[in-house]
C-alpha cells in the first residue's frame, strides 16, 4: 500500500494517521466494522464502537424513520386522490411521485442503516 493510499484511507475514516493500522486482510471482528471500499485492492474497517455510540444513533434514526414515514404516507395519500391526480397539473403531479419516489428511497436507505446498527447492538449485548 503505497503512502499516498494511506493518507487517502486516513482521510476518508477522519482519523489520525498514528491511529491506523495497515494489515493485509479483514480483521477478526470485520463484522463490528463498517466496512469502506476506498479503491481497487484499498479496503477499511472501520470499529463501530469507536466511531459512533451505536445506541444513540439506532434512536436518532428510530426516530427519522417516524419523520420520513410520515413524509412517505403524505405524499403517497396526495397520489392516491383521485380528485388531485386528475385536476392537478401535470407537473405537480410528476412532482409529488418524485418527491414520493425519494422519500421511499430514503427510507428504505435508513430502515436498512437502523436495522443494522440494531444488530450490532443486539450483538454487543
Amino acid at each position: 500500500m503505497s503512502e499516498g493510499e494511506r493518507d487517502v484511507l486516513a482521510l476518508l475514516s477522519r482519523l489520525d494517521l498514528g491511529n491506523v493500522n495497515f494489515v493485509e486482510s479483514p480483521p477478526g471482528d470485520a463484522n463490528q466494522s463498517v466496512h469502506i471500499v476506498a479503491g481497487e485492492g484499498l479496503e477499511a474497517y472501520l470499529p463501530l464502537s469507536d466511531m459512533v455510540d451505536i445506541s444513540a444513533e439506532v434512536q436518532r434514526l428510530s426516530k427519522r424513520l417516524v419523520k420520513l414515514q410520515a413524509e412517505y404516507d403524505g405524499l403517497m395519500a396526495r397520489l392516491s386522490s383521485p380528485s388531485f391526480v386528475e385536476k392537478a397539473p401535470e407537473d405537480i403531479v410528476r412532482g409529488v411521485r418524485e418527491k414520493a419516489a425519494e422519500a421511499e428511497e430514503k427510507l428504505t436507505l435508513t430502515r436498512n442503516r437502523h436495522n443494522f446498527l440494531k444488530s450490532k447492538v443486539l450483538i454487543a449485548n
